[in-house]
């Protein structure tokens, strides 16, 4: 078995790589392949997903509360403040229920923002922001003339299927010295290459997630693509009761006993992990070159 390269986008097509397992969490007829350099990972054959009607996996295993309630927002918000412009237009691609859009309104309030989202369940939550401009794709905005000082991508790019058409479109919509924000799920997850769960490498892997990146990988494409890396930014999502959680009960959620015994140390751990390059996330800011 091999992984068909030639729909890779450059240059990690010209990457050697080998199977990594047999099956993801949702479809045991899919492989995962990895290249040899460790740092990119592509699911095998290519899932084909329906993102008008998406269904985040924490919904489907009735995780959302765990999820709501983990601080992820707000720590990204403590990130990448610094990057949104004061005065400035900031288009989020993949907004959802524009959560995170509300956060940077309520941090930033004088900048401009505007959401590109095709998921209609979650249009109700954007439709009650009277600030927020929205557009129904990539299309519409560029028919819009508006070009945007940042635009923001958070868990989105590890869905896209052409990640070159894809980011020539964005470039097209980014004005002069813009900034592109991209946020990925990083395939040097500490519970993968620290603790090497068998189990959750069996969760991790999921056919809404084709592509697997890490800075490094996700550095060359953008590289490729004329984009200049001004930063990348290790984020560590989850915190210790959920890696003690799947290193001893091998299973998500969380662990109210070893939050109430580790939260103390919480901060101090997520803060070493990153240190040293081993988070769960990935936050990469480029400039058009």
């Amino acid at each position: 078995m091999s992984v068909d390269v030639a729909r890779l986008t450059k240059p990690l097509d010209q990457d050697t790589y080998t199977l990594l397992r047999s099956g993801v969490q949702d479809d045991p007829a899919v492989s995962v392949y990895i290249n040899e350099q460790g740092d990119f990972a592509v699911l095998d054959p290519m899932p084909v997903m329906d993102y008008a009607a998406y269904e985040r996996r924490s919904e489907k295993l009735g995780l959302q509360a765990y999820a709501k309630n983990s601080g992820g927002l707000e720590a990204r918000l403590d990130k990448v403040r610094n990057l949104i412009p004061e005065g400035g237009r900031v288009l989020e691609i993949g907004a959802a229920n524009a959560a995170f859009l509300e956060l940077a309104h309520d941090a930033v309030p004088a900048s401009r923002y505007a959401a590109i989202e095709p998921d209609q369940n979650t249009k109700p939550d954007r439709d009650r922001l009277s600030w927020l401009t929205q557009y129904d794709g990539i299309e519409e905005a560029r028919g819009s003339g508006e070009r945007f000082d940042l635009i923001m991508l958070f868990h989105v790019f590890e869905h896209i299927p052409e990640p070159d058409t894809f980011l020539a479109e964005a470039r097209g919509l980014l004005a002069e010295g813009g900034a592109l924000l991209i946020e990925v799920p990083c395939l040097h997850d500490p519970l993968l290459t620290l603790y090497e769960s068998a189990d959750y490498q069996a969760f991790y892997f999921q056919r809404q997630h084709p592509f697997v990146y890490s800075a490094p990988s996700l550095e060359r494409v953008l590289r490729h693509n004329g984009f200049a890396v001004r930063t990348s930014i290790p984020h560590q999502r989850y915190g210790i009761e959920n890696h003690l959680q799947w290193l001893s009960a091998g299973k998500p959620g969380g662990n109210a006993r070893f939050r109430e015994l580790f939260g103390v140390t919480d901060v101090a751990y997520r803060a070493a992990l990153e240190a040293q390059g081993t988070a769960d996330t990935i936050i990469v800011a480029a400039v058009a070159g």
